[in-house]
């Protein structure tokens, strides 16, 4: 299942950092474990900074409703994939053009008491 799994998690990560439409090439015996990972991605929760990472309880979840035996060894393979495209979403928010200085993002606003209420109440 390792060998299945690094070859899973290479061609998702080719397929996110390619420039347009790409052929994907699924690995023998990988068919279930892409749709498995692709339906679960699909309904990921997002919050400011990206994507959020799928949780033991939507497999487990998504698992019971659509009958799926999915096994231990399944699950490490499908969160293996979800943190290659973790990674890969927020290693693309990092990158600046060539020659492009980046600096941390900061607010033009001052923190003011009134903001700091609107926020944490």
């Amino acid at each position: 299942m390792g060998n299945l799994q690094a070859l899973l998690c290479d061609e998702l990560k080719s397929q996110l950092t390619a420039k347009g439409v790409v052929r994907v090439t699924i690995p023998a015996g990988g068919d279930l474990l892409w749709r498995w990972f692709n339906d679960l991605s699909a309904t990921r929760s997002y919050h400011m900074a990206g994507p959020n990472p799928i949780s033991y309880a939507e497999i487990s979840g998504y698992s019971r409703l659509m009958g799926l035996p999915i096994e231990p060894r399944h699950v490490a393979v499908i969160r293996a994939m979800d943190r290659t495209y973790i990674e890969a979403a927020y290693s693309k928010r990092q990158q600046a053009p060539d020659g492009v200085k980046t600096l941390p993002p900061v607010s033009e606003y001052a923190l003011t008491d009134g903001m700091f209420d609107a926020m944490f109440g």
